[in-house]
C-alpha cells in the first residue's frame, strides 16, 4: 500500500517541479530584462551634457518665437488673420522676443556663440577620440570647388567632381 501511494504522488511532484521551473525562468528572464533599465548609462555619456541649461532654454525659446513670427506673418499674409489680430499678436511676440534677448545679453552670449559652440565640439571630439584634428592638406581638397574632400568617396560632395 506504501508503494501505491508513491506511485501516485510522482506525478504530482512532477507537474510541481516543472511549474516552479517554468517560474524560475520566467524570473531569470526577467530579471535580465529589466536588469539594464536600472544601471548607469556606460561610457561617454554625460550627465551634464544632457541637462538643459539657461541659455539653452533661452535659444530654444527664441527660435520658436521666431518662427511664430514668421508663421504669423504668413498667415496675415494669406489673409486667414485679420489687420488687428495680426499687430497684437505681432507686438506680443516682439516684446517676448526682446525680452528673450535682454536675458540672453545679461547672460553674456555673444555673436560668435556658433564659434563657441564649434570650438567645444572639437575639443570635445578631440578628447574623446583622443587624435588630434589633422590639418586638411591641399590633396584634402577638391580641384574644381574647393570643398574639403571626404576620405573614401569617389565624387565630390559638393560639386560631384570625380576625383
Amino acid at each position: 500500500m506504501g508503494d501505491g501511494l508513491l506511485a501516485v504522488d510522482a506525478p504530482g511532484r512532477r507537474e510541481n517541479m516543472v511549474i516552479v521551473a517554468c517560474a524560475i525562468m520566467v524570473l531569470l528572464a526577467g530579471a535580465y530584462v529589466l536588469i539594464p533599465l536600472f544601471r548607469e548609462p556606460p561610457g561617454n555619456l554625460e550627465v551634464e551634457l544632457l541637462t538643459e541649461t539657461e541659455l539653452d532654454r533661452l535659444l530654444n525659446r527664441k527660435a520658436v518665437v521666431y518662427r511664430n513670427l514668421k508663421d504669423l506673418e504668413l498667415e496675415y499674409k494669406m489673409g486667414r488673420l485679420g489687420g488687428e489680430d495680426f499687430q497684437r499678436l505681432e507686438a506680443g511676440y516682439k516684446a517676448e522676443a526682446a525680452e528673450i534677448l535682454q536675458k540672453l545679453d545679461q547672460l553674456g552670449v555673444d555673436e560668435s556663440l556658433d564659434a563657441n559652440i564649434e570650438q567645444a565640439v572639437a575639443s570635445r571630439r578631440a578628447r574623446l577620440f583622443s587624435a588630434p584634428a589633422a590639418a586638411t592638406s591641399e590633396s584634402d581638397k577638391c580641384p574644381a570647388c574647393g570643398s574639403e574632400i571626404i576620405p573614401g568617396k569617389k565624387y565630390c560632395a559638393d560639386c560631384g567632381r570625380k576625383l
